[in-house]
């Protein structure tokens, strides 16, 4: 606030921003020949792994106590591995809120709380809806609003066992219970879910877990086929109406593999429902990580596809495939069909043994104390179990194999990393030889998902500078608009923003982007459009329509805007901002009543969003009710001591 005048507090927001062959089974050697497969036509539709059940019984039933099958479910306790009774709260100490689990009966939920001395001066409960996660690492929780899903700020980290914010919601970045889950993660976590196009975060329905078609690509066409008696003798020949990895040649099986175990910064070319396994994954995604001077030390915890392809082990296979064994992949160890704990203790040694044989390599040369610690298991000594990076209080397994120094396994965090190594490049883990381009978006996206530092802007900036050498501003508006975005370079935004026109960009995004430049410079009007352009593309996407209701609001529009923050709240009555949006805008129609309500909801939903403590202790103020105002000024003071403005105003209201 520049002062302290009627409702002089704008709503402006800002923006938030395994498988293939069987153990033993030949892998086909490296080609990038596929046969095409019936089920990748457009028509074949997703049939739902019970209906693969009734001919694959075995198979089902071990399937679905696996760690993939046991991915997605509904939240109950029965189908909970955490401790809902003795749980005790979690507390974030930078937003001063704690949380404890708790169950009703069978069902479960998460309790959001503040202390004042021995008093509860906040809370708020919501139902936990879902549960992510097989309970082998974690738990985590979703609830759903009217279809939408948002992940949930408790996390239970079954190796420890023990409740904690989830990833990335630590250090200030608690998303509390407004984190989206985009079609992105749910494609990864679950069977193919009924996404709503035109939202981000919206579902017509979500499977209960992976399934068999995850791997092995819609099986209508299939089952049609053995229904009406066309069975293929798979000893003979490929049957083409169904995907089996282990008849993939390597660099397909490694496709199915890591569209979700190769885990990074994903630049999407296509949309993730779109991508079918037996595809190139390079035709609809990439996926960037940053390398350093020695990258050996860091990983992720998906990262498996990435670490084992740096292992001799692989590339001699590649080089020289085994004319019996054909060359490692994933499922050379792992059989995604059956629950880890199932195998046997010595399945992993007999692995590695089926290639380390005599008279070679028969004998480990490693000190015999040294195995007897590790009781000769040679996974555990080259292939260590360590954290990982990106998510705390798990340990997995690392997937490069290798005589381990002791020095090795070392695990920092992404902002340790930036700062005190060397960034020699960003790679592309799927495509190694991306364009500029799309190097700068691995960049953007890195930059947005997992760290804000800042040079990342300027790196893709940088790339997106060598691509404009061939290509058009026009036909890279949607990287550049998203560089110059978090650059805040708003002049050139609308300065480019204007030449496109409504079919150059189909992405909602970068007319979001466009909109935003001119609302953050003050031009409402001109936002408007904008931001009509972004809903037009995406209809049910929450944070769109929002703003474009902030827009409406500015440009004087107000009968506009009241009936899009209504829109909001009917699709998510738990939607903190239209709220504080919708009651300032009430308050220009000289609604105070309403308004006063309406900053109150937001507040009951975040006791600490700065925008309705501030509108409705103006709202207070003006309405010469100065006792009421004060408790609203002091926690703004208490958020941000330094704020002269807000000092300014409790000065206002010990004035006569």
């Amino acid at each position: 606030m520049k002062r302290v005048s009627p409702f002089s507090c704008l709503p402006l927001l800002c923006l938030l921003v395994a498988c293939g062959t069987s153990p033993g089974e030949r892998s086909p050697a490296s080609s990038s020949a596929v046969p095409a497969f019936l089920n990748h036509a457009p028509e074949a539709a997703y049939v739902g792994k019970e209906v693969c059940g009734t001919c694959h019984p075995d198979k089902y039933e071990t399937f679905v106590r696996s760690q993939m099958g046991r991915s997605f479910k509904p939240a109950t306790l029965q189908n909970s591995a955490a401790d809902f009774e003795n749980a005790r709260p979690v507390y974030d100490p930078h937003n001063d809120l704690y949380y404890r689990p708790f169950h009703r009966g069978d069902s479960l939920y998460i309790m959001e709380y503040r202390l004042a001395g021995r008093d509860t001066v906040h809370k708020r409960i919501e139902k936990i809806d879902y549960i992510i996660g097989s309970g082998q690492h974690t738990n985590s929780h979703i609830m759903e609003v009217n279809g939408y899903l948002y992940q949930m700020p408790l996390t239970w980290y079954a190796q420890d066992g023990k409740w904690d914010l989830p990833p990335k919601f630590a250090g200030g970045n608690n998303a509390r219970f407004s984190r989206p889950i985009p079609v992105q993660c749910m494609t990864c976590h679950n069977a193919m879910p009924g996404f709503v196009e035109g939202s981000e975060n919206r579902f017509s329905h979500v499977p209960d877990g992976i399934d068999c078609e995850r791997c092995h690509g819609p099986g209508s066409v299939h089952v049609e086929a053995m229904r009406a008696g066309r069975a293929v003798d798979v000893t003979r020949e490929i049957d083409r109406t169904i995907v089996n990895p282990a008849k993939l040649p390597v660099e397909r099986q490694f496709d199915v593999c890591q569209r979700c175990h190769m885990q990074g910064a994903a630049v999407w070319k296509q949309s993730p429902m779109a991508f079918r396994p037996g595809m190139r994954l390079a035709d609809f995604e990439n996926v960037f990580w940053p390398r350093f001077a020695d990258s050996t030390h860091q990983f992720i915890m998906a990262s498996h596809p990435d670490r084992l392809k740096m292992s001799e082990c692989f590339i001699q296979t590649q080089r020289q495939p085994d004319p019996d064994r054909g060359s490692l992949t994933c499922i050379t160890c792992h059989d995604p069909h059956v629950p880890i704990e199932t195998m046997e203790a010595d399945h992993y040694n007999q692995v590695c043994q089926s290639c380390h044989t005599a008279p070679k390599a028969a004998t480990c040369s490693e000190d015999a104390a040294v195995r007897a610690r590790a009781a000769d298991n040679c996974a555990g000594c080259h292939m260590p179990v360590s954290g990982s990076i990106d998510i705390p209080h798990v340990r997995i397994t690392d997937h490069f194999i290798r005589a381990v120094r002791q020095d090795e396994v070392e695990i920092l965090s992404a902002e340790e990393d930036l700062d005190r190594r060397r960034l020699v490049r960003m790679a592309g883990l799927i495509d190694p030889a991306p364009p500029p381009e799309e190097v700068a978006e691995g960049f953007l996206t890195y930059y947005e998902e997992i760290t804000n530092h800042p040079g990342f802007p300027d790196s893709a900036a940088a790339y997106l500078e060598k691509a404009l050498r061939t290509k058009s501003p026009r036909e890279l508006a949607g990287p550049l608009i998203r560089a110059w975005f978090w650059q805040k370079r708003f002049d050139e935004i609308k300065r480019l923003g204007p030449t496109l026109r409504p079919g150059d960009v189909d992405d909602a995004w970068t007319w979001y982007r466009i909109g935003e430049a001119f609302l953050s410079t003050g031009q409402p009007d001109a936002a408007v459009t904008y931001f009509e352009r972004a809903v037009d593309r995406a209809p049910e996407h929450l944070r769109f329509l929002n703003k474009l209701g902030v827009a409406y609001s500015q440009a004087g529009r107000l009968s506009e805007a009241l009936a899009t923050f209504d829109a909001v709240l009917r699709a998510n009555p738990k939607f903190e901002e239209a709220y504080n949006n919708r009651g300032f805008t009430r308050v220009l129609q000289g609604d105070a009543t309403g308004a006063e309500a309406d900053f109150k909801a937001a507040l009951a939903l975040d006791p600490d969003a700065v925008m309705p403590l501030a509108n409705l202790a103006s709202l207070y103020y003006n309405l010469g009710r100065k006792a009421e105002a004060r408790p609203y000024v002091q926690r703004l003071i208490e958020l941000d001591p330094r704020n002269a403005d807000y000092h300014r105003f409790l000065r206002l209201l010990d004035s006569p």
